[in-house]
């Protein structure tokens, strides 16, 4: 099972204090009410991508398994749309970049970065629990809103955890 951790960062204000208060995780209810979830760019980080000489980011895929992880950096969370994309390219990985969803990955990650582009290297095995693996798109974000995807990736309080439930 694959989930995202955010890390919420509430701010109160009391007699003219502006204080803070960080919390983990994001509650679970059973309850038939909407919840909605803001997150703050304030977390939004600088890029930890290295351009390669053609300005593009160089990305490969990754093994998502059963194992309870955390992941946080801006590298493991990109590895993590691109490998879902493997699966929903039929397991081809000339496909990914003719998928719309790849687009819309590669636009919001390139404005953030100035990159040109984003390489996928295909060396290592892709691999994403068999109980998590994407069918039909991406659900763990909304691939088509910028601020998603650009949140996904860079933002600090934004992590991928990975367990077997």
């Amino acid at each position: 099972m694959i989930s995202v951790i955010m890390m919420c960062t509430i701010k109160e204000i009391s007699g003219g204090v502006m204080n803070r208060k960080i919390r983990k995780g994001v509650f679970e209810t059973n309850s038939s009410s909407v919840h909605s979830l803001v997150i703050s760019n304030e977390g939004r980080e600088q890029s930890e991508f290295k351009l390669n000489k053609d300005g593009e980011i160089e990305i490969d895929f990754r093994q998502f398994g059963k194992d309870e992880r955390i992941y946080s950096s801006h590298y493991d969370k990109l590895s993590y749309l691109i490998t879902c994309l493997y699966y929903l390219s039929g397991y081809d990985i000339s496909d990914i970049y003719d998928k719309w969803e790849f687009e819309q990955i590669q636009d919001a990650v390139c404005k953030y970065t100035g990159a040109t582009g984003i390489k996928i290297l295909g060396k290592q095995e892709p691999e994403i629990d068999h109980q998590s693996q994407p069918y039909g798109d991406i659900k763990i974000i909304n691939v088509y809103d910028e601020d998603a995807v650009i949140n996904f990736v860079f933002n600090k309080y934004v992590s991928l955890k990975t367990y077997c439930d």
